[in-house]
């Protein structure tokens, strides 16, 4: 009964201060990051890098270290970090394909995060923060906006729409909807033009 408890207090843990990360300035393309946070009486304590592109994981787990959540708050989070390329427009496929880490029960874990497009005039440049609710058949069912970035959350709002997961199995491997957090970071467009 206590094991399930948690799980029931896991769904409903709500991030009430979030941090974005800074993009690495000697980064030239995007990359994900997939960290799970162990929260404590609605702090943050401790987390785990699942998976990370360099040099992208240093940033993520360093902001992940200001998160806070309802004091109310035990369990663990998924939080998923989409570094996108610093491009105006996509050159290629927009969508990262990840590869399976091990299972945390009761999570659900990405298999595909697509980058939001970069609207053409914005000079926008930060993080936007989404609450994911993930179905049975790892699917985003629902995005609640966590934490702004103007004219780029729409953007943002719509690429998590795309993502899949392979979905959550509970202790009785049953699978179950869960929740994740998604960081969108976005740096200011790159615009290279050639000299007469």
């Amino acid at each position: 009964m206590q094991v399930a408890l948690g799980f029931l207090l896991l769904a409903f843990s709500q991030a009430v201060t979030v941090i974005g990360p800074g993009y690495p300035p000697n980064a030239v393309a995007g990359g994900t990051v997939v960290a799970l946070l162990h929260v404590s009486s609605g702090s943050v304590s401790g987390i785990e890098i699942l998976q990370a592109d360099n040099p992208f994981g240093d940033a993520a787990k360093a902001a992940l270290s200001g998160w806070g959540f309802k004091s109310s708050d035990d369990g663990n989070v998924l939080v998923v970090f989409s570094f996108r390329a610093p491009s105006l427009y996509s050159t290629g496929d927009s969508t990262r394909h990840l590869s399976a880490a091990k299972p945390v029960t009761g999570l659900a874990y990405p298999k595909t995060v697509v980058e939001p497009a970069y609207p053409p005039n914005s000079v926008a440049e930060g993080s936007a923060v989404l609450r994911l609710d993930v179905n049975a058949e790892g699917a985003v069912s629902r995005t609640r906006i966590v934490k702004d970035l103007g004219g780029i959350t729409g953007a943002c709002v719509a690429a998590a729409k795309n993502w899949r997961f392979v979905p959550a199995i509970n202790d009785k491997g049953i699978i179950i909807p869960s929740e994740a957090y998604a960081v969108f970071v976005v740096r200011r467009p790159v615009v290279v033009s050639k000299l007469p």
